[in-house]
């Protein structure tokens, strides 16, 4: 039997939502600083620039071209490695949602990256809630490159899932998203 991906989907958005509450995420925090965040959560987070030296470079981008991430062990904090120099691809919305998706796999301690989907979509929603999205009444592009530092195509995508929500329940939030509302003093434009 395959999965429920809705199932999948809402366990994303309450992985978030428990993050963005229990670390006590506001507004200030938006665009959200991951390494901010990775510090209040006791994340290491490395730059491949901290081995530009041959062949470790090489190395880091042959395990992956954006980053990835090393599982908490008796000795170590987990880490995230995320890749800093690889040129004009390289934008802080592509670095951000890199740090994102690596913190759903640490999150849910994944053994490898097959339902990279899923850690995208965490991502996206960690960035961008979309219970804020609709308090705020963002549902412009451009809006929420500014607001939320968000490249153009994951733009259009959280708007594309925003769309999809407000079509099958308006302005109207799943039952865990109300938490969120309790801090949505810090969320005004």
């Amino acid at each position: 039997m395959y999965p429920n991906r809705d199932e999948e989907y809402d366990r994303m958005r309450k992985l978030a939502i428990t993050i963005i509450l229990d670390y006590n995420i506001t507004m200030e925090d938006y665009p959200l600083d991951m390494d901010k965040l990775f510090k209040r959560m006791g994340i290491n987070v490395v730059p491949y620039s901290a081995y530009a030296e041959r062949p470790n470079f090489d190395l880091l981008l042959k395990r992956s071209k954006d980053g990835f991430n090393v599982p908490i062990t008796k000795n170590q904090k987990p880490t995230i490695y995320f890749n800093d120099q690889y040129g004009c691809e390289l934008t802080p919305a592509r670095i951000s949602s890199t740090k994102g998706h690596e913190l759903k796999h640490i999150c849910e301690e994944d053994k490898d990256d097959s339902d990279d989907k899923l850690c995208d979509y965490f991502s996206k929603y960690i960035r961008c809630p979309i219970p804020i999205l609709l308090y705020l009444g963002i549902d412009s592009r451009q809006e929420l490159i500014s607001r939320f530092g968000v490249s153009d195509v994951q733009a259009d995508i959280i708007l594309t899932t925003v769309n999809r929500h407000k079509n099958k329940f308006g302005n109207k939030y799943y039952d865990y998203e109300y938490d969120i509302n309790a801090i949505s003093n810090y969320f005004k434009a």
